[in-house]
């Protein structure tokens, strides 16, 4: 399973960042996700056998940071509000709906056609179920809430919107335009997203760190198009209607002890962890 025969490489390597961590990391852990290993051993090859292998390479190791702090911090939200639906944007290769299941919740998962094909077929070969309704959709472009309505989410019944890993791929115009979709959910809904910052406001771990993921991206397909401040992204959530309740660096996202236990892992900034509340009306 080559990255380059993949529709979405950067979901591919962040699923092996995250089965990664739990095998050559020390605890305490951000979390072990067994899935994402089940779905990177599909095949002949993956990202996983380099971070196997080579896991004090820096920007390997900032990978399993970066992709295990988000979801931890994507599963502590759920845990809390005990959501009965729970939509990821940007699927991929996420493994939320495997993570944290819960009696009675419901997943929609929203990706291009492609690459929730892929993702069908990865799962299919690895023999795990997909425990949520994919919903194809281009989330740079219109219709997609609509779509999610048509696949049986209820608009009148409070949400947490899972939206991490993907606003950087989208421009600036599109991430605004989609805070304005989810504007029609209801009042108690919860967003949870990241966003990466300006280059000015990164150190140099981060600015090391981006510039290697962004070329990758780049040359398969998948630039990163927008970076924004903090101050930035709360006048986006305000102006569609939410209230910040908790933001916070990547890297300050993890338990105590964390980073004198890593061999590997070190603090960067680069990425902040967003989560906000839908207070106003419909």
């Amino acid at each position: 399973m080559e990255a380059n025969d993949t529709p979405s490489p950067t979901a591919l390597l962040a699923a092996a960042a995250r089965a990664a961590h739990a095998l050559v990391d020390e605890p305490p852990l951000l979390l072990e996700d067994p899935a994402a290993h089940a779905l990177c051993t599909t095949g002949d090859t993956s990202p996983l056998d380099f971070q196997l292998a080579q896991p004090g390479v820096p920007v390997l190791a900032a990978a399993r940071v970066s992709a295990c702090a988000r979801a931890r911090h994507a599963d502590d939200v759920l845990v809390a509000r005990r959501a009965q639906q729970v939509v990821v944007l940007g699927t991929g290769l996420d493994t939320t709906t495997h993570r944290r299941p819960a009696p009675g919740r419901r997943f929609w998962l929203v990706d291009l056609p492609d690459v929730l094909t892929w993702r069908a077929r990865l799962l299919a070969r690895a023999s795990l179920p997909e425990a949520g309704v994919p919903v194809p959709a281009d989330l740079g472009g219109a219709g997609w809430f609509d779509a999610l309505v048509d696949a049986g989410l209820d608009p009148h019944v409070p949400v947490v919107a899972v939206w991490l890993g993907v606003g950087m791929y989208l421009e600036p115009d599109a991430c605004r335009a989609l805070l304005a979709a989810l504007a029609a959910l209801p009042a108690g809904s919860t967003l949870v997203l990241d966003h990466v910052l300006p280059a000015d406001e990164r150190d140099a771990a981060g600015a090391a760190y981006a510039a290697a993921v962004a070329a990758f991206a780049g040359r398969h397909g998948e630039p990163w198009r927008t970076a924004a401040s903090a101050a930035t992204v709360r006048d986006w959530l305000t102006d569609a209607g939410w209230a910040v309740t908790d933001e916070r660096d990547e890297a300050d996202a993890v338990p105590p002890g964390f980073w004198d236990a890593q061999p590997h892992l070190r603090p960067m900034r680069l990425v902040r962890l967003v989560t906000a509340t839908r207070t106003a009306p419909a």
